[in-house]
Formats: C-alpha cells, sequence, structure tokens
C-alpha cells in the first residue's frame, strides 16, 4: 500500500505544485486490510496455540424451561496472555482477578469439512480447552478494531474455569 499525493506538474517551469488541502490523497492499493488481516494471522500461527472451543446451546419449551443442553465443538489456534498493568481499562472494569488472562483470536474461523466450509466465531460463554486441558470461558469481548470496514482481530477476556494457570 502506498499513500499518493495529489499534484500538480508544472513541466514548463520545472515546478511540481502540491494541493493546499491535507486531504488530497488516496491509496494506490486496496488491499491493505486483507494484507492487515493475513498478518494478524501469521502472527497466531507462529506464536499462538490451539484450542478446542466449546459451545453450549440450550433448547427450550415453549414456557422458557429449559429441556435440553447439546454441547458442540470446533477448533482453533489464538494467543493467550497474562493481563498485566498495561490493561488499565480491564483492570478499571473490575475483570482483572485471579484467573483472568487475555486472549487475542481471529473474527472468523473457517473450517473446511469434506469440501464443505464452516464459519465459526467466537462469543461470549464459549468454553476453550488448552493443550494441558485447562479450561477458559469467555466473559467479555474488550476490543474488536476494524481497518477500512474490515475486523482485523478480537480482544477478550477469558476466565479461567478452577483457577489453573497455563502455560
Amino acid at each position: 500500500m502506498t499513500l499518493v499525493i495529489t499534484k500538480f506538474d508544472d513541466t514548463d517551469n520545472n515546478n511540481v505544485t502540491f494541493d493546499y488541502s491535507k486531504f488530497d490523497y488516496f491509496f494506490d492499493d486496496a488491499t491493505f486490510p486483507t494484507d492487515v488481516a493475513t498478518d494478524f494471522d501469521d502472527v497466531l500461527l507462529e506464536i499462538g496455540a490451539g484450542f478446542s472451543v466449546t459451545r453450549q446451546t440450550t433448547t427450550e419449551d415453549t414456557t422458557g424451561k429449559t429441556t435440553a443442553v447439546s454441547d458442540s465443538s470446533f477448533n482453533i489456534y489464538a494467543y493467550i496472555v497474562d493481563i498485566t498493568k498495561k490493561d488499565r481499562q480491564v483492570h478499571e472494569m473490575g475483570l482483572a482477578v485471579p484467573g483472568n488472562r487475555i486472549l487475542y483470536l481471529k473474527p472468523v474461523y473457517t473450517i473446511t469439512s469434506a469440501g464443505v466450509d464452516t464459519e465459526y466465531v467466537v462469543k461470549e460463554g464459549d468454553i476453550f480447552t488448552d493443550r494441558n486441558d485447562y479450561s477458559w470461558k469467555v466473559i467479555t469481548i474488550i476490543h474488536e478494531p476494524y481497518i477500512s470496514g474490515t475486523q482485523i482481530y478480537k480482544k477478550v477476556v477469558v476466565q479461567n474455569i478452577g483457577l489453573a494457570g497455563s502455560p
């Protein structure tokens, strides 16, 4: 991606004149949002870890009583880190308690099985299981940055179920 500033050539006098407005520019490549998403995906593949995600779905009768609970699961990769002092907003929200961590995720995970693509979006309440069989529940989604209408990643707070650690 390159930033191109509008300019007017005056070749007769050997002058180049730039417009007076700082808003006279355009990007010559429209792939920047896709490139950023691909770069984030590469970072997750390099330093992230694999997780199994379990989502519980409840079935209710006409009165609102839960009649059945079913589990569905899929595998993803993400990056989990401890909550640090840099996460001041998380601390102020009261979410920085023992057993909580920050998890960075892709906005959508596409899994292909038998030639059919299925898209999964992580939601609050999903349960992650890491390589050490520790379970983490998504408490809240705290950040979902966009670039030119394309979501790049999700930053979520997860709470350890059982308060055991994970590397």
